[in-house]
C-alpha cells in the first residue's frame, strides 16, 4: 500500500497503466532468488549436520577406546544416544516453525506443487501448503518460520486511519482510491513494479513473460505452486476469469476497460501459460495486464456467488461473466474475495462503520519467495472524520499511520510534545502522487464553454495557495503527469491569477450584467454554479472559499456544498455536479491519457469524469496509443499538453508533497520512490502493542 496521496482516500480510480517500451523484453532476469546472503537456515541446516557429524564421530571414538570395558561402553553408548535424539529435537523445533531443511539433489528443497503442510485460510477452510516456484533456499512455507529466517518478528496490527470509508471494496465494482489500495492487499497481480527503481517490472504471479515482434501476443508464464487465501489452487482459468469479469458490460468496470477495448482474445492453453492477443496495437498492454488487472478467485466467485444471490433475493443469476445475472449480484458483492495476496478479509461483508481488518494470509506465496515482507499479524483501517478528533485518538496510538495538512503539522503539531515522543514525521514525493484539481462538468452551461473554464482558472490564485496552504511543499500543476517525467511540458507556464482577465473571457463568453442585479447573465440566465467537495479538510475549504470571493467580486454566483464522502463520489460518478474538487493520483510513473481524456470514455462510471470532447486532442491520444517510440509518444504528450492548457477542462492546482505521521514503534521506515510501504515494516517484540 502506498502512503501519502494527498487525500489519497478521496481519488477516483480513474488513471490506468502504462509503460516504456524498453521494458517489453521478458524480465525474469531482475529475478534469481539464489542470490544474496546464505539464508540462516542454510547456516543452521549446515551447523546441524556439522553437529551431527561431530557427534556421530565422538561416539565412534568413544566405543573404540572402550571396547575392553563394557559398562563404559554402554555408558558411552547411551551418550551418544542422547546426543543423537537432541539434535533430533532441534531439528523437529525448527521445522515447527515452518522452515523446510529438507534436500535434494541439485540442491532444490522442494518440487512445486509438493504439500509440504496444513493451513486454515479463508472461511475457516483447511488445505496443504504448496512449494512455490521461485522460493528462496532456506526460505519458510509458514507464517511462524519467519521469525527465524529473517529475524524480523512476526506479529502485531498495523492500524491506519482515514477520514471516510469506501462505499465498496470490490475493485472492480468501485473507482475510489481506497478500495483500489484496500485489493491491493488481498489480490495479486502477474508483474508487480520495483519499489526501488517504479520503471522496472518484476516477477509476481508470472516468473517470465514475452511479447511478439508484431507487438500484438503478450505471453505470461504463471508461478507454480500459488493459492489463494481460501487455499484454492491459483491457475490460468484465474486470469481469464479475472478479464471476462471486467470485460461484462455489467460490472461496473467501466473506468478500467479502455486499456482492454482492443483486447481479440485470452487463452489459458495450460494451467501455468496466459496468452493475450490484441487485435491493434498498445504500447500499454502488457502493462495493463500485468500491473492494472488484479487476479480474482475464480473457484470462490463459482462458489459464493449463488449464496450472495439468495441473500439478495436475485433469483436469476449465472456464475459464468457476461452471462445475464453475473453483474447484478457480483456488482453487490462489496468485500474483495480471498485472493493470493499477502492479506484477506475474513467473513463476508463488509460493513463500512466498522473500518476493515485484514488477516495475513496463510497461503501466500510471497512466504516463500519474499520472506522478509508483510510482517504484520493484521493490517487495520480505521475511519475517523474529524480532525481534531482524529489527532487525539492519534496521540493515545489508536491508529499508526496519517496523512497531515502542512499547516496542522506547522502551526500545531510539529509542537506537540506527545507527538513527537511517539510519532516520526515524514515529507515527500513518490509515484502515486498526483495533484489536487476542480473538475468541471464539461457537458453542461457554463462549463461546456472553454473560455468560462479558463475564467475560473485565472480568478484562483494558486502561489497563494501553495505558499500558504502547502507552506511551499510542491508547485503549481499545468499537466496532466508528473513534473519529473519526460511526458511533463515544463515550458508550459501556469495560467497567472488574473482576475481582468478572467473578467474579459467571461464578457466574451457572453456573461455580462444586463440587468444590473450584480450577477452576470446570458439569454436571462445566471452565471452561476455549484462547487461540491467531499472533505471539511482545510485544504478543500479554503480553495473553495477562494474560489468564492472572486466569483464575488466578478458578478459570478457560487454555492460550496461539503458531502459525506460517499454522497460525493456517488455523485460524481453519476455526473451530478457542476465543479467538484478532487485529487488524482497515478498509480505508476507510466501515464496514458486515454482512459481519463478520451471522448469515447465519457460514459456512466468511466474515467472521463469531467466529459470533454475535443477531436484534436482525442486523434492525438489514440495514436499515442500504437506508439511504442518512446520519444515520438512523448512529443505527442507534449501537444496534447498544449491543448489541455488552451481547454483547461480541469482546473489543475497544486502538486504538493505529503506529510505523513507514523508511529515509532516499526522498525525499517524507508521512504522509496513509491511512497512508504509498511511491506517491509516490523516491530521488535518488546515493542508490540497488539499481542
Amino acid at each position: 500500500m502506498n502512503l501519502g496521496a494527498r487525500a489519497p482516500d478521496r481519488v477516483p480510480r480513474d488513471w490506468h497503466l502504462a509503460a516504456s517500451p524498453g521494458s517489453l523484453a521478458p524480465h525474469s532476469h531482475f529475478f534469481d532468488p539464489a542470490r544474496g546472503r546464505l539464508p540462516l537456515m542454510d547456516e543452521q541446516s549446515n551447523l546441524l549436520r556439522i553437529l551431527t557429524v561431530l557427534g556421530l564421530g565422538a561416539g565412534t571414538i568413544a566405543l573404540t577406546l572402550n571396547m575392553c570395558a563394557m559398562d563404559r561402553w554402554e555408558a558411552q553408548l547411551i551418550r551418544t544416544q542422547e546426543r543423537l535424539e537432541e539434535l533430533d529435537k532441534t531439528v523437529a523445533a525448527i521445522s515447527s516453525g515452518g522452515i523446510s531443511v529438507q534436500a535434494s539433489a541439485g540442491g532444490a528443497e522442494c518440487t512445486p506443487g509438493d504439500e509440504l503442510s496444513q493451513a486454515v485460510g479463508w472461511g475457516k477452510q483447511r488445505a496443504p501448503i504448496l512449494c512455490v516456484e521461485g522460493r528462496v533456499r532456506g526460505a519458510p512455507h509458514t507464517i511462524g518460520g519467519k521469525t527465524a529466517f529473517t529475524g524480523k518478528h512476526q506479529g502485531d496490527v498495523y492500524v491506519n486511519r482515514r477520514s471516510s470509508p469506501p462505499k465498496n471494496l470490490n475493485y472492480y465494482a468501485s473507482n475510489e482510491g481506497d478500495a483500489s489500495r484496500i485489493s491491493g492487499e488481498t489480490l495479486g497481480r502477474l508483474l508487480k513494479l520495483n519499489p526501488r527503481k517504479p520503471s522496472e517490472v518484476q516477477p509476481g504471479l508470472a516468473t517470465s513473460w514475452s511479447v511478439s515482434d508484431d507487438k500484438l501476443t503478450y505471453t505470461f508464464n504463471l508461478r507454480k505452486g500459488v493459492l489463494h487465501a481460501d487455499g484454492s489452487p491459483f491457475t490460468a482459468d484465474d486470469v481469464k476469469f479475472t478479464f471476462d469479469v471486467m470485460r461484462d458490460p455489467a460490472v461496473q468496470a467501466d473506468h478500467m476497460r479502455s486499456s482492454y477495448e482492443d483486447v481479440e482474445s485470452v487463452e489459458a492453453p495450460d494451467p501455468y501459460t496466459v496468452v493475450v492477443k490484441y487485435r491493434k496495437k498498445y504500447w500499454a498492454g502488457l502493462y495493463a495486464f500485468g500491473t492494472d488487472l488484479r487476479i480474482l478467485n475464480k473457484a470462490w466467485y463459482e462458489q459464493q456467488l449463488p449464496q450472495y444471490a439468495k441473500d439478495l433475493g436475485i433469483d436469476e443469476y449465472s456464475t459464468t461473466p457476461g452471462s445475464p445475472g453475473f453483474g447484478e449480484v457480483f456488482n453487490k458483492i462489496r468485500i474483495p474475495c480471498p485472493g493470493t495476496g499477502p492479506y484477506y478479509m475474513p467473513g463476508r461483508e463488509y460493513r463500512p462503520e466498522e473500518g476493515v481488518e485484514m488477516v495475513q494470509n496463510p497461503f501466500f506465496w510471497g512466504i516463500q519467495v519474499h520472506p522478509s515482507k508483510y510482517n504484520f499479524e493484521k493490517y487495520t483501517w480505521i475511519y475517523i472524520s474529524d480532525e481534531v478528533a482524529a489527532f487525539e485518538e492519534f496521540r493515545k496510538g489508536t491508529f499508526d499511520v496519517s496523512v497531515v495538512d502542512h499547516q496542522q503539522w506547522d502551526d500545531e503539531l510539529s509542537k506537540d510534545k506527545t507527538i513527537a515522543e511517539i510519532a516520526d514525521y515524514f515529507v515527500y514525493d513518490h509515484t502515486g502522487i498526483g495533484h489536487s484539481a476542480i473538475t468541471w462538468n464539461n457537458r453542461k452551461a457554463p462549463f461546456d464553454d472553454a473560455r468560462v473554464r479558463r475564467a475560473m482558472t485565472h480568478m484562483l490564485d494558486r502561489e497563494w495557495m501553495l505558499k500558504e496552504i502547502e507552506r511551499g511543499r510542491g508547485n503549481i500543476a499545468v499537466c496532466n503527469t508528473k513534473r519529473i517525467y519526460p511526458t511533463y511540458s515544463t515550458d508550459l507556464e501556469p495560467l497567472p491569477f488574473d482576475l481582468d482577465q478572467a473578467a474579459a473571457l467571461l464578457d466574451e463568453a457572453g456573461w455580462t450584467d444586463t440587468d444590473g442585479d450584480g450577477v452576470r447573465d446570458r439569454d436571462g440566465q445566471p452565471l452561476q454554479f455549484e462547487l461540491k467537495v467531499g472533505s471539511p479538510r482545510p485544504f478543500y475549504t479554503q480553495t473553495a472559499g477562494l474560489l468564492e470571493d472572486s466569483c464575488k467580486k466578478l458578478g459570478v454566483r457560487m454555492t460550496l456544498r461539503t458531502l459525506e464522502w460517499s454522497t460525493f463520489i456517488q455523485d460524481y460518478m453519476d455526473r451530478n455536479f457542476d465543479g467538484a474538487v478532487l485529487y488524482h493520483s497515478f498509480p505508476t510513473p507510466f501515464i496514458d491519457p486515454y482512459p481519463a481524456w478520451h471522448s469515447s470514455q465519457d460514459i456512466p462510471n468511466g474515467g472521463n469524469g469531467a466529459g470533454w470532447h475535443n477531436d484534436e486532442a482525442d486523434a492525438l491520444m489514440e495514436k499515442m496509443r500504437e506508439e511504442f517510440d518512446e520519444d515520438a509518444r512523448n512529443a505527442m504528450f507534449h501537444e496534447f499538453n498544449r491543448i489541455y492548457q488552451q481547454e483547461q477542462p480541469r482546473t489543475l492546482l497544486l502538486e504538493g508533497k505529503v506529510g505523513v505521521l507514523v508511529n515509532n514503534r516499526f522498525e525499517e521506515v524507508e521512504v522509496l520512490p513509491t511512497g512508504l510501504r509498511p511491506d517491509e515494516w516490523w516491530v521488535k517484540p518488546e515493542n508490540v502493542k497488539y499481542k
